[in-house]
């Protein structure tokens, strides 16, 4: 009688564990949807602040404001590479602080590597 139960117990589980893992299968794949369509959306974006010219650091730096937060996706990070480029030769100083903020989120091992280095140069 008891095995019965467990047995019970047991398919009640793995039920709610499949419904769990189907949930997060469902969120993988809205996430990656989500990164190709900011990839459609920031391209042109990129692009037209840099084929324009564009000295608004307003601009520049709302635009590597939003590209942070999906610098996962290589092609991504490739766009954000590319925009601090541009924006170095404008404000060197600004884009060294978007390269701190991408080591920090995305290369925590680097940036702490970094601070350590720039730590002993003050001393």
């Amino acid at each position: 009688m008891k095995r019965a139960k467990l047995g019970r117990k047991l398919q009640k589980c793995d039920a709610g564990y499949q419904d769990f893992f189907k949930s997060i299968r469902e969120l993988v794949k809205y996430l990656g949807a989500l990164r190709e369509r900011a990839f459609v959306e920031y391209e042109p974006i990129v692009a037209g602040i840099i084929d324009s010219h564009s000295r608004d650091s307003k601009e520049i730096e709302r635009t590597l404001d939003g590209l942070l937060d999906f610098c996962g996706n290589p092609a991504m990070l490739l766009l954000y590479k590319k925009l601090c480029r541009y924006y170095y030769y404008l404000d060197p100083a600004a884009t060294s602080d978007y390269i701190g903020y991408y080591l920090e989120q995305w290369e925590p091992e680097k940036y702490k590597k970094l601070i350590k280095a720039q730590k002993k140069k003050q001393k």
